[in-house]
């Protein structure tokens, strides 16, 4: 069973502790990562989410993202989130903050890491995880158009300040 921390609007715990899929009150918020591999010809590493995702099934989504876990620190959750979906090892020191944004009841650290993955080097958790690609940011706002990439508000601003 997977449990997060409970936090305010400011990102400070709570000294509270909820099961994955409790329902959070109006005050509450849990953290979310979403991570970003940029390689060195400019495209990103993306991949396709499972099926059997509740959310977003069958979507593309950027390289890695997920609920932090009680205990865990954002970079924590990230770092522990690229190498179960992808098999892919960061380091603390790759992961470059990019944004925090706080929507609904949850708080999104959103992280950059430059780093020159192939395809050959995935090894993807076929629970999470149904395909990989590279794709260009052109190719990606193509794909939001299309409805078959998740299409959240913070990309425009993030795709610009790379």
């Amino acid at each position: 069973m997977e449990y997060w921390d409970v936090y305010d609007k400011k990102g400070k715990w709570k000294r509270r502790v909820i099961r994955k899929g409790e329902r959070l009150k109006n005050s509450d918020y849990h953290l979310i990562v979403e991570g970003w591999i940029l390689r060195d010809d400019g495209n990103f590493i993306i991949q396709r989410r499972s099926l059997n995702k509740k959310s977003f099934a069958g979507m593309w989504y950027c390289s890695a993202g997920g609920s932090v876990i009680s205990r865990e620190t954002p970079k924590e959750g990230m770092i522990r989130e690229f190498k179960e979906e992808l098999g892919i090892d960061i380091s603390e020191d790759e992961l470059k903050l990019k944004r925090i944004i706080t929507e609904k009841n949850t708080i999104f650290y959103i992280f950059l890491v430059r780093k020159n993955v192939s395809l050959d080097e995935i090894v993807m958790q076929e629970e999470e995880v149904m395909d990989v690609d590279i794709a260009s940011v052109e190719k990606i706002q193509q794909m939001i158009e299309d409805k078959t990439f998740i299409g959240l508000d913070y990309y425009e601003k993030f795709f610009r300040g790379i």
